[in-house]
């Protein structure tokens, strides 16, 4: 169901695609987000739906409105 994995760990927040491994690591969360919605690894998506989780161990989601091609 979900696309992405953006993970806080040691203060950076590290983005993962279960199938890629680690696409790389951001300064914040927000970062994150907008990496997770320009990794091209799920051509033709409209949404991205990415689980985070915090350094506390909560778990939330996102889901991303990818940009469109006029």
């Amino acid at each position: 169901m979900f696309d992405l994995t953006l993970l806080a760990k040691g203060g950076q927040w590290v983005l993962l695609d279960e199938r890629a491994g680690e696409l790389g690591a951001y300064a914040s969360q927000a970062d994150g987000l907008r990496a997770a919605g320009a990794y091209e690894g799920f051509p033709g998506d409209e949404f991205r739906y990415v689980l985070i989780q915090e350094e506390t161990g909560e778990w939330d989601e996102a889901v991303i409105e990818l940009p469109r091609l006029h």
